[in-house]
């Protein structure tokens, strides 16, 4: 009855026109995936962003993770021609957002990322206000391939950095509009205050004394791949940190176990203050395409449901010890589906040969809770001790299992069944029993093939095996043509989730982020909890020493140079130039040191570290025509850029015209390139009245000729 009234209630508001005015902090139970919660959870997120019109077409699903709920929605035009995809979790914080469009977004930039800097500021405050305050920017990166600069925030207590939490915006420079967002945020956990540290060489006392350096002779290979080897020092751990409050010593980050208190000193934390980061929104109302979607829901079955469904199958082969559970709701073309996944995730037990670890996976039906798929794992012999194997007992002949299989496709599928012949039987999982020749059937396979009026299908048909020990079904697999397979487009995978966050600088103070599982006595078995911990930590790679000079080396024994990955120059600042090297730099492209020196003649060895970096114009070899360390005018520049663009062939055609007044200077050989770069605008000065053939090409021109020169690819694409 309650439900019913809920939805009476929903339906009223929506029908009236449901606009966003509720408590942003009204909270949720995990695994709740109504009506009532998608609805504020939906005008929550549409008040951070700004939904045209015309994206008039709406589609959701909603992923389970135990304790974590997941909502993916998409809008899109009604040609599908433009998207916008987001996930955010059951308080509508944004995890991930994109926006794509048919039309072409490759585009040079005319605006630099700290031209920029100001709207993505806003846009955070809009969209991600818990940040506020509480982020420093690490980097910009220009994403050329989408017309967009992306800003990377990392967080900050204190005024010290949290590695593990970071905010990536995505601002299109075109239009400075939002075209992408990813997250991983923190928003429980208590922070230590930053207090009564121990010093810097403290720390450094104390990871020396649980610290070895392993001298080590290394093998690798020389430049003509012929063996080399070096000598070096390894650190014996490769993680390990200290406690910058206590001095304790933690050489994990991932526990198991009810006790957290091994993460972190637990009297040390203290609630970090939060900003008061109220950003007015815009106003959020729901349509109709939104509106059919959670309407939908009522009809569903619920993921705990799912789950008993799979459990409670006589037929099902499900290890008692797979509790933890993972399930997430797709839907595709108005089909609803859950994915569940059984595992058991106890740490191995080496020591006691206990390491086997079971694991399910099952698709049902949301709107019937019919099972579709169902495949778990089976016990190898290998993971059985010899006492056990000659305490086995294969209960089930092959003609035994078929008759449970085929009980169990009967009782959940009679109608496919009525249309199915068996095709083949065979032993699924066969094992030779150690230092003997005797070899043994743990399980038998089965494919019945689909017939239509005595016709057999190519793809459609009933399949699965079954476990002689236990006379389980542990694989079921049905592949019919009303039940399309839904796609696992814009699943972001598990392992899709961070990206790299420790820096190559040495030994830091960081807040990082350490994960229990522990027990929660539910369905869900293990769930896991977060904790933040203070620490001084080493984060170098690569963690070869040279046991002679000891500086760093790569993998195979090279001094390591840490590759620059932005450019900041001190002598540019309001040179014409700037602009034309910054956007150069965002794409990480430059010239090594701290002065770019725009106003030096550049190079052919710095013209070809350029080109060579640069999109569209590198991975290629320029030694031929770029080497050394000589300059090169104008003229012999005009002839290197658009050989590159593959116009030199139309520059060799004697057909070209000079209107400069300094055409009599410019070489025979040289005189179709000339005319072609001013055609197409590379040195950026169409009207000029001179060319200047024989000028030597400065650094800073050299940045806006390549500049150009991509410019030019982009325009003429298709």
């Amino acid at each position: 009855m309650k439900k019913r009234i809920i939805t009476v209630i929903m339906a009223l508001a929506l029908v009236l026109g449901t606009f966003y005015t509720g408590n942003p902090n009204t909270a949720y139970a995990a695994n709740e995936e109504t009506q009532e919660q998608m609805t504020d959870v939906l005008l929550k997120i549409k008040t951070k962003l700004e939904l045209p019109d015309e994206y008039s077409e709406f589609n959701y699903n909603y992923n389970n993770y135990g304790e974590r709920g997941t909502w993916y929605f998409n809008w899109s035009t009604e040609d599908s021609s433009k998207t916008i995809s987001l996930n955010c979790d059951d308080e509508a914080h944004i995890l991930s957002m994109s926006c794509y469009s048919n039309e072409s977004m490759q585009t040079m930039p005319e605006v630099t990322a700290d031209e920029l800097l100001d709207t993505a500021n806003k846009l955070l405050a809009r969209v991600f206000p818990e940040a506020v305050g509480h982020v420093v920017l690490k980097n910009t990166y220009c994403m050329y391939y989408r017309s967009a600069y992306r800003f990377n925030f990392r967080r900050v207590e204190n005024g010290i950095e949290m590695p593990d939490n970071y905010v990536m915006l995505s601002v299109g420079y075109k239009d400075g509009e939002l075209i992408g967002l990813e997250s991983n945020w923190n928003y429980t956990s208590k922070v230590p205050a930053a207090k009564k540290l121990i010093s810097v060489e403290e720390a450094k006392k104390n990871i020396d004394k649980q610290l070895d350096m392993n001298l080590r002779y290394y093998v690798t290979w020389d430049a003509d791949g012929n063996d080399k080897v070096f000598l070096a020092y390894t650190p014996s751990m490769s993680y390990i940190a200290t406690d910058a409050k206590s001095g304790k010593i933690y050489t994990q980050k991932d526990y198991w176990g009810n006790d957290v208190k091994n993460a972190y000193d637990e009297d040390v934390a203290e609630e970090s203050a939060v900003a008061d980061n109220s950003v007015r929104g815009y106003e959020a109302k729901l349509s109709d395409a939104e509106i059919k979607k959670i309407t939908d829901l009522e009809n569903l079955i619920s993921s705990d449901d799912a789950v008993k469904i799979i459990r409670n199958n006589k037929y099902l082969l499900i290890d008692e010890k797979a509790d933890t559970v993972t399930a997430s709701l797709r839907e595709n073309n108005g089909k609803y589906t859950w994915y569940i996944t059984l595992r058991d995730n106890r740490p191995a037990d080496y020591e006691n040969n206990d390491y086997y670890r079971a694991y399910a996976n099952a698709t049902i039906d949301a709107e019937d809770g019919k099972i579709l798929n169902f495949y778990s794992s089976i016990k190898s012999l290998y993971y059985y001790s010899q006492q056990e194997i000659d305490e086995i007992k294969f209960n089930y002949s092959q003609k035994d299992c078929r008759k449970v299989f085929e009980n169990f496709v009967k009782e959940i599928e009679s109608d496919k069944f009525s249309k199915v012949k068996l095709e083949s039987s065979s032993a699924s999982m066969s094992e030779r029993l150690e230092n003997t020749d005797t070899t043994i059937d743990l399980a038998y396979a089965f494919t019945y093939t689909r017939y239509n009026e005595g016709i057999p299908f190519a793809s459609n048909g009933i399949s699965g095996s079954v476990d002689r020990i236990t006379g389980k079904v542990y694989n079921y697999r049905v592949n019919w043509t009303d039940a399309e397979i839904p796609s696992s487009k814009g699943i972001i995978g598990e392992d899709k989730a961070f990206e790299a966050y420790m820096n190559y600088e040495g030994f830091d103070l960081v807040y990082e982020i350490v994960t229990t599982h522990t027990d929660t006595g539910s369905i869900y078995g293990y769930g896991t909890e977060q904790v933040i911990r203070l620490v001084y930590r080493t984060a170098i790679s690569p963690n070869y020493v040279d046991a002679f000079t000891g500086k760093q080396l790569t993998y195979n024994g090279e001094e390591y140079e840490k590759a620059r990955t932005d450019y900041q120059y001190n002598d540019i600042a309001g040179t014409k130039y700037e602009k034309a090297i910054k956007i150069l730099a965002g794409l990480n492209v430059g010239l090594p040191g701290e002065s770019f020196e725009p106003d030096k003649k550049i190079t052919k060895d710095e013209l070809a570290q350029l080109l060579s970096k640069m999109p569209y114009l590198g991975y290629r070899d320029y030694s031929e025509t770029l080497s050394g360390d000589k300059g090169l005018n104008r003229q012999q520049a005009a002839k290197v850029i658009l050989d590159t663009l593959g116009l030199g062939f139309m520059a060799k055609l004697d057909i070209y015209k000079l209107s400069y007044k300094d055409a009599s200077d410019v070489g025979k050989a040289y005189k179709g390139y000339v005319a072609i770069a001013g055609a197409l605008d590379l040195f950026g000065n169409k009207k000029a009245k001179k060319f200047g053939p024989k000028t030597a090409l400065t650094r800073g021109e050299a940045a806006q000729l390549i500049l150009n020169a991509v410019k030019v690819i982009m325009e003429n694409q298709e």
